[in-house]
């Protein structure tokens, strides 16, 4: 039997193109048939460029809605969680060969109809790189309005209170590693979570995608490098 958290609390069927496809609604993304394409989307992320210096990590745990085709494989996603009176937008991903067909703006506007039920919420909140204009266009042709643009101008470290090094400067906050035990099993996995030790890294959560397949996230470990 499937855990709350592994089933859809809610879905309604959507049609594109290429075929039919389902929205549904999970309590906890990390045990949903979205959660694979979190990784995914950190990763093309930063090859775009779309990252800051400290960008802020996704909570796998938060609710999220998603775009499931008939094979049961996630097309899309949309990660939120609620503060008063606010929804947060904290991660919107498509796979490139799913998007311009709307399906995006249709996750979004059933996250508006499940928000609006609520009745305690007034607005959601979203953010995206300057740079991401593709997403800047996608967010206001879906009625988003444009509030605030943020400027930083970072002079010390704000989690250790202390200039940066150069080192510090060069290493991203997080590390997104496919990894594949094959015949050495687990103990592979080890043998390389200790290196990214050994270069400053901590693990920061593990997904596993098939029995040798998976997806290790590593976090910048501020007191082994300082």
């Amino acid at each position: 039997m499937k855990s709350p958290s592994q089933s859809a609390d809610s879905e309604s069927d959507q049609l594109t193109a290429k075929g039919p496809y389902c929205i549904r609604f999970y309590e906890n993304c990390s045990h949903s048939p979205a959660s694979w394409l979190v990784p995914q989307a950190l990763s093309e992320t930063e090859e775009n460029g779309f990252v800051d210096r400290s960008p802020a990590l996704p909570i796998f745990e938060e609710p999220c809605v998603a775009a499931i085709g008939a094979d049961g494989k996630a097309m899309a996603l949309i990660t939120y969680y609620y503060v008063p009176g606010r929804c947060n937008i904290t991660l919107g991903y498509t796979k490139s060969d799913h998007r311009r067909k709307g399906i995006h703006t249709a996750l979004f506007n059933a996250l508006v109809e499940r928000v609006t039920k609520r009745g305690d919420i007034f607005s959601i909140f979203s953010r995206t790189h300057a740079k991401n204009l593709a997403a800047q266009a996608a967010f206001e042709a879906q009625g988003r309005t444009k509030e605030y643009i943020e400027y930083f101008f970072h002079l010390k470290d704000a989690v250790v209170g202390k200039e940066p090094t150069a080192e510090e400067m060069r290493m991203p906050e997080y590390l997104v590693e496919p990894f594949d035990t094959g015949p050495d099993g687990l103990k592979s996995m080890q043998a390389f979570i200790n290196e990214k030790a050994a270069e400053g890294y901590a693990l920061h959560q593990v997904i596993e995608r098939s029995t040798y397949q998976w997806v290790l996230i590593f976090k910048r470990d501020v007191e082994a490098s300082g």
